[in-house]
């Protein structure tokens, strides 16, 4: 059966996700004659992270084509993913594929986050961009005190401020023409539009004409200068790239690095539509077989040629890591509460904002795929503080959990100094040291802390 033909066929939305991916996979049948149980895929995925042995090679491009693209927020968390999986890992390591190389591109990708992505796949991480600032201008047009041929000769002064080499947004806002700059309403400014000059170098770099870059050639830096995207990337027109030929491609890196995997985890996290997520998966070579997963309806798809290898696979005793914010082994997929951490301590792994419960893990301890702790960096001290969920956790597993965190300090301490463990996105309200956190424990989703 087509996809086309199969996507009219499903009728209006919303669909499941059997019917989905049932519609995706055809007349396919799998090897996997029982459901395999949630211990198993996330031992497995665990596994294809490289989080339970080192990555065999010392090539950080191979390894981030294999784990799917780094989440690098103006924080630590690529030098701390890195070392995560490669145990002689050190930031200068990084740096040079990032800075000096250009091997390793940093964008504003999916969902308007910005990643660290091989440089041969900058042109697809640049055309799925979500439209998030042009969709708003459009709807609020009305209300902005700049009119659109006012904002395109902003925008053309910016891009002819930038021929000249990289520039700051203080040093844009002294080129570009004074009465072109104005400050927007309150009411824009709820939904994200501080003044003109900001959103036009937000729709330059929505239409891949600009890209930011951090100063200090650090990932883990907030001090950033704007540049043209042709002075780094030359030959990338990412419009030249067929969104549904994006999507392909997308598809076919997301469930090598994540499967098994459901088509809503793909939609969810590149940022794009159910239909569009199953046009793309349909696409992928090898072709992708259902999975069953105990207690679940829904199926998991994974890549065929690495099916017999799933099913054999046999985990270790005890698999521990340590990972960042952000890392790819718990944002590739959609949902974290009930996959990788027990309904007991759904509240426990999460930041809160205002007291509200917020679905974005901080720093955690993983141990055979499962969330069993929190850590975070102590400058004072120079050690990792961390919180085990369980108190009465094996003495044997304590102890090689200590024994990592000691490892994790010795490469701080060398290597980053002062570590940033959440981005720029963390405001004033937003309650992330676990200390502090675990005084709501249990308390639930939403706790009254009257800020």
């Amino acid at each position: 059966m087509r996809l086309e033909a199969s996507v009219t066929q499903l009728g209006e939305p919303p669909w499941t996700t059997v019917t989905v991916e049932k519609y995706i996979t055809g007349m396919t049948s799998s090897k996997v004659k029982k459901p395999i149980s949630l211990q198993h895929m996330n031992a497995w995925r665990l596994h294809r992270q490289f989080l339970d042995r080192p990555f065999p090679s010392k090539n950080i491009l191979d390894l981030i084509k294999s784990i799917g693209w780094l989440y690098s927020p103006g924080c630590s968390t690529p030098y701390l993913s890195l070392w995560a999986r490669m145990p002689s890992f050190k930031a200068e390591d990084l740096n040079r594929p990032v800075f000096e190389e250009r091997k390793l591109i940093q964008l504003e990708t999916l969902r308007g986050c910005t990643m660290l992505v091989p440089r041969d796949q900058a042109a697809v991480a640049l055309r799925i961009r979500t439209r998030t600032f042009t969709e708003l201008s459009k709807q609020a047009r009305q209300q902005m005190p700049v009119s659109e041929a006012e904002m395109e000769q902003l925008k053309l002064a910016i891009l002819k401020s930038l021929q000249n080499g990289p520039r700051t947004a203080e040093q844009l806002q002294q080129a570009a023409p004074a009465s072109l700059i104005r400050d927007f309403s309150h009411d824009l400014k709820r939904i994200g539009f501080t003044n003109s000059l900001s959103l036009a170098i937000n729709l330059l770099k929505e239409e891949g004409k600009l890209i930011k870059l951090q100063s200090r050639k650090r990932l883990d830096s907030t001090i950033y200068s704007l540049v043209l995207t042709s002075s780094v990337l030359p030959e990338v027109d990412p419009f030249n790239l067929r969104i549904e030929e994006a999507c392909a491609q997308l598809a076919a890196q997301y469930f090598r690095a994540e499967s098994p995997a459901r088509v809503k985890d793909f939609a969810w996290w590149a940022g794009i539509n159910v239909t569009d997520a199953m046009r793309a998966a349909a696409e992928v070579k090898p072709k992708l077989v259902p999975i069953s997963v105990e207690g679940t309806k829904d199926e998991f798809l994974m890549v065929e040629a690495e099916l017999d290898e799933f099913l054999a696979f046999e985990p270790q005793e005890s698999a521990i890591n340590f990972i960042p914010y952000r890392d790819t082994f718990l944002k590739g997929q959609r949902e974290i509460v009930n996959r990788f951490v027990s309904t007991e301590h759904a509240d426990k792994p999460f930041s809160r904002w205002k007291g509200k419960l917020i679905n974005d893990p901080l720093a955690t301890i993983i141990q055979n795929g499962r969330v069993i702790g929190v850590w975070e960096w102590n400058e004072d001290d120079e050690e990792v503080d961390l919180l085990l969920f369980d108190p009465s956790i094996p003495k044997s597993v304590e102890k090689t959990v200590r024994k990592r965190a000691g490892e994790l300090a010795n490469f701080i301490r060398a290597n980053l100094g002062e570590v940033r463990l959440q981005g720029l996105d963390y405001g004033p309200h937003q309650m992330t040291g676990i200390h502090d956190l675990k005084m709501f424990w249990g308390k639930g989703v939403q706790v009254d802390v009257r800020v």
